[in-house]
């Protein structure tokens, strides 16, 4: 079996997998770490989303068939992760912006023409956590997941697609990517630190999920 991560092939699965999942094992790790010393919210998608026995893998009640995208049930699943280890008890919150990739997109079901818009339930698509936290909270949340950014492309994006929302909140999820393209993970460390650094900096409360595992072996 060959993969094809859009920017190289390797044919040893085994090996790749183990590179990926040691990726995300590190910055997982990271991630907890720097939210545990900043006092900033984190919730641990990663705990949440591994398969019963396996937890580096996927779980498969909530993929889509291709190893690694959401189906509905996992965009909820999203939604209850993050009102259970934090909304639920949070005060004075109105505007929440998510920053992701696919996973807050809700790609492939889910396009960014909606993209930058408070959710609205009459109109928006529900395969995106946003929509559900939406109607869990009855707030404004809007969301701006781009399918296939990693950290850095998501950092990148903070002044021209967080900061004219003035939201008080701002989810990040985000690194899936780094480990699929090989992205030095040191750079994706200083990455994440950045915008976390750049909400707190803003006066914006960073909510920083942890990376959802991969489903294939």
């Amino acid at each position: 079996m060959e993969i094809n991560t859009g920017a190289r092939r390797l044919v040893d699965v085994s090996t790749f997998r183990q590179k990926t999942v040691a990726f995300m094992d590190s910055l997982n790790d990271f991630i907890r770490k720097t939210c545990r010393e900043l006092l900033v919210p984190v919730v641990d998608l990663a705990a949440v989303f591994g398969a019963p026995g396996r937890s580096d893998l996927l779980d498969p009640r909530y993929a889509i068939g291709d190893n690694a995208h959401l189906n509905i049930d996992g965009q909820r699943r999203i939604a209850k992760a993050m009102m259970d280890d934090y909304f639920r008890d949070a005060e004075d919150y109105q505007v929440i912006l998510c920053l992701g990739d696919s996973h807050t997109q809700g790609f492939p079901v889910r396009d960014v023409s909606r993209n930058g818009h408070i959710i609205d339930l009459e109109e928006d698509s529900p395969h995106q956590f946003p929509y559900w936290l939406a109607k869990e909270t009855g707030k404004n949340f809007i969301n701006r997941g781009i399918a296939g950014n990693t950290i850095y492309g998501i950092m990148n994006r903070f002044e021209t697609e967080v900061l004219p929302h003035f939201p008080d909140h701002c989810i990040i999820q985000g690194g899936t990517n780094d480990s699929l393209l090989g992205m030095p993970l040191e750079d994706s460390k200083e990455d994440l630190q950045k915008v976390i650094e750049k909400c707190i900096e803003a006066d914006i409360v960073p909510v920083v999920g942890t990376v959802i595992p991969l489903g294939f072996e």
